[in-house]
């Protein structure tokens, strides 16, 4: 029987499907951090800190999300495959904010960016502690691109996995965002504390570190070798925007998954990070993170064929009086059949990780276009609370809401959010008009919940925001608000994501 803890031992023999050459179709329950399923639920904060909790969250992944992509556009284009290796680096200084000659993007630091120069960020050497595993740091090789702006502590929801043989639960951050899947691993000398006992490789029948010359290490951003073996290594290494490192064998494992159809099903030799180093930031309710990006190295690309190249998620409202998880499905699950649905193209930027589409319009109400305005970027991220755009085009869209919103403007306390209203005395059948963006090809209408945040009984916010805050360019943000009561599917196989009205709480 399971045991009760965040890592329950069960046997490998309990597997109702181990996937070979098949393809399946299995879905998942998909915490938020705020459900009462979540270990990071907290029932003492009142409406208020809640949502500014999640706001300040937001703004931190956004800009760690908007560095992330301009810094990896560059390295995607300046790096070669021949510098792929050498022994165990100390981490990259901050990455130089260059831009490819080719790129729409502007090729220089903005002056308010919360991002040091190059010239300012010291080349601090990790050095291993006392009784590591890892042999003492040389020198970095230039331009390894071992660093990711991924805020830690910035995510929003969570999955369960089910790691090795016998097999362990781990709670895990569940991010779009990145690609890597990593877990915290006995021996661990300098990890955070955390909750859950470690994983530990050793007791595992189906753990084997990858070498060097493996196809995953090749598939790193940057690679490094330990030779104090008889057999050679592959480690990773991650820093983290905000200080945070990982460090770890490359290796790979069976990963489980208890479906939310009672099922299991599992899926042999998955890559993934054994971090044997883990410091920083780091919340002590996770111990790991599980990549959903499209990078060869996160779970939805290494699955593969067994899943059609294809997930998909249904997210919950906040607000929902409704217990419900929301879902993130797999293969034939994650098909959107629905007869609404819009589908537009994923935009080829040489930036494998993000899911990024264009931002072609914007409507509010029926027929209050917002324009002439400048075709952008946008990514599509369930990790980002909030929904970002361009400066301008957020100054104007607030300034039609205004007029269209025949309600007293008040004033955030926290002074985070663009545009609040005072719904003392408004009348019963007063709704917020919708907003429908031009998503390239898809039209996407979003309904009031997905625009609007009630902040405390008597006012609400919009929850779309200007990037200038966190970065200096015109790239946007389809945050997790604007995304719930949608079916969004994304299939790598043809670039493409749909996106279908739904009622998450009944998928």
């Amino acid at each position: 029987m399971a045991s009760s803890t965040l890592f329950p031992f069960l046997s490998i023999f309990s597997l109702a499907l181990l996937a070979t050459a098949s393809a399946v179709g299995f879905s998942l329950e998909l915490i938020h951090r705020d459900h009462p399923k979540s270990p990071f639920y907290n029932p003492t904060l009142s409406m208020s800190d809640r949502v500014h909790a999640e706001v300040q969250r937001s703004h931190a992944r956004a800009a760690a999300l908007h560095h992330t992509f301009f810094s990896q556009l560059r390295n995607d284009k300046s790096s070669t495959a021949n510098a792929k290796y050498s022994t165990l680096s100390p981490p990259a200084p901050d990455f130089t904010y260059l831009i490819p000659a080719d790129s729409p993007f502007p090729d220089t630091l903005p002056s308010d960016s919360p991002f040091p120069s190059p010239v300012d960020s010291p080349n601090i050497p990790y050095l291993p502690p006392a009784g590591s595993p890892f042999p003492t740091p040389s020198p970095a090789t230039p331009n390894s691109p071992i660093e990711t702006d991924i805020i830690t502590n910035s995510f929003d929801y969570l999955v369960s996995i089910h790691l090795g043989t016998p097999t362990r639960e781990v709670i895990a951050i569940a991010d779009t965002g990145s690609d890597l899947i990593w877990v915290t691993c006995k021996p661990c000398e300098d990890c955070y504390k955390q909750d859950a006992p470690l994983f530990n490789p050793a007791t595992s029948s189906s753990y084997a570190n990858l070498p060097c010359s493996s196809k995953q290490c090749n598939q790193l951003p940057s690679s490094q070798c330990d030779h104090s073996a008889s057999a050679s290594k592959c480690i990773y290494q991650y820093g983290y925007g905000d200080g945070s490192q990982t460090i770890g064998n490359l290796a790979q494992e069976t990963v489980t998954f208890n479906t939310t159809s009672g099922s299991t099903v599992g899926f042999p030799r998955v890559a993934f990070g054994c971090s044997h180093v883990a410091n920083g930031t780091f919340e002590r309710h996770s111990a790991g993170l599980v990549g959903l990006g499209a990078g060869p190295l996160s779970l939805v690309s290494q699955l593969g064929s067994y899943i059609e190249h294809r997930f998909s998620y249904c997210l919950v409202p906040y607000d929902s009086t409704n217990i419900t998880t929301s879902r993130l499905s797999f293969g034939s699950d994650a098909i959107i059949s629905s007869h609404d649905a819009e589908t537009t193209t994923i935009v080829d930027l040489d930036r494998e990780t993000f899911y990024t589409v264009t931002l072609d319009g914007i409507i509010v109400g029926t027929n209050n276009t917002l324009g002439p305005m400048e075709r952008s970027y946008m990514i599509v991220d369930s990790g980002t609370t909030l929904t970002y755009l361009d400066s301008t085009v957020l100054e104007s869209l607030v300034e039609l809401l205004a007029k269209t919103i025949h309600l007293p403007q008040v004033e955030d306390s926290e002074k985070l959010l663009p545009l609040c209203f005072d719904e003392s005395n408004a009348e019963e059948d007063f709704v917020y008009p919708d907003i429908t963006l031009q998503l390239g090809k898809a039209t996407v209408t979003l309904k009031p919940y997905n625009a609007f945040r009630k902040i405390n009984d008597k006012m609400t916010c919009l929850v779309i925001t200007s990037n200038n805050d966190i970065s200096g360019d015109n790239l946007s943000i389809l945050g997790n608000i604007a995304q719930q009561n949608f079916h969004i599917g994304f299939d790598l196989a043809s670039r493409e994501i749909s996106f279908a009205p739904a009622d998450c709480t009944k998928y």
